[in-house]
């Protein structure tokens, strides 16, 4: 996961790099990339092919330091954050099959099974309480969530959260809030806790077919005023993080927090236990570290 993640940032960063040496040395020739060679042309001089032979061992020495250099700070990063327990294939198949019989009829894929069976480190009767719950609260009005669904529709438009089009910078989906658009006053709580659910389970359908397991979730708190703070959902956020998406989400950045938030703080922290440590504030010159970008990208 790191080195694909290291090798999209020095590709990035040198412009496409080595890799795509024909398609530019076509743009020197006029030629279109991808068109054949005109046997008509006169042959190109040993000057030349020296001078691209030199830009092209300077091109892979450049990668080569900066790979060097940003790997250590990708692990740092995905060090930080939640990781779902890694066991070999066959004792998470076994375990699979005695959470499946444990359960007997029930709705869980087996995405879900081995989710909830690593999160709880294998252990049967630990996985098969805290897979009931959820699918318990599933069937409360939380399964086959839609962009189509009237409430889940009304607050996509209100554009105070969203899935960002870019991934973070070891390539897993960005969930970002826009807290000032968050107005406790006005809004419908249960259809923010659906938008809540539904950015999740589309975040989630990004991983399918990478080497990823979770997500980053990023809360803009430029702007945030004590009319922006809702307790209520922010509780519910919590629960999701713990107790329906375990280890599905990586980390969660506050960024620019104002001193308002401090309060709001002080009643999360307790409620996050020993996790308020996976919560790191962080201002736009930190956040580049993780979006690669200095400001955050817009719905």
């Amino acid at each position: 996961m790191i080195t694909r993640a290291v090798n999209m940032h020095a590709e990035a960063r040198l412009g496409g790099a080595p890799t795509v040496a024909g398609a530019r040395l076509a743009r020197h020739s006029g030629r279109p990339s991808g068109a054949p060679l005109s046997t008509s042309r006169a042959p190109v001089s040993h000057a030349f092919l020296r001078k691209r032979q030199v830009q092209f061992s300077r091109a892979v020495t450049t990668q080569a330091v900066f790979t060097k250099e940003l790997e250590p700070k990708l692990k740092k990063i995905a060090d930080q954050g939640f990781q779902l327990p890694e066991f070999s294939r066959p004792d998470v198949e076994k375990s699979m099959a005695e959470l499946k019989a444990a359960m007997g009829e029930c709705s869980a894929t087996d995405m879900e099974l081995e989710w909830f069976i690593r999160d709880r480190g294998l252990d049967v009767a630990e996985a098969q309480e805290k897979l009931q719950g959820y699918l318990d609260w599933r069937s409360g009005g939380f399964s086959g969530l839609t962009a189509d669904q009237p409430e889940v529709a009304r607050e996509i438009t209100l554009k105070k959260a969203y899935l960002s089009e870019d991934p973070d910078v070891l390539g897993r989906p960005i969930v970002i809030v826009k807290a000032k658009l968050q107005v406790t006053d006005t809004r419908d709580l249960e259809a923010t806790k659906k938008l809540c659910v539904w950015l999740m389970d589309t975040a989630l359908e990004k991983l399918e077919g990478t080497d990823h397991e979770n997500i980053l979730v990023i809360f803009d708190l430029r702007g945030f005023g004590p009319k922006n703070a809702d307790i209520p959902f922010l509780k519910f956020f919590i629960d999701v993080m713990f107790k329906y998406y375990p280890k599905r989400i990586a980390n969660v950045l506050l960024v620019e927090p104002p001193f308002v938030f401090q309060p709001v703080w002080q009643i999360l922290k307790p409620l996050l236990g020993k996790y308020s440590s996976l919560v790191r504030f962080s201002n736009l010159k930190e956040l580049k570290e993780y979006i690669g970008k200095d400001d955050l990208p817009e719905p």
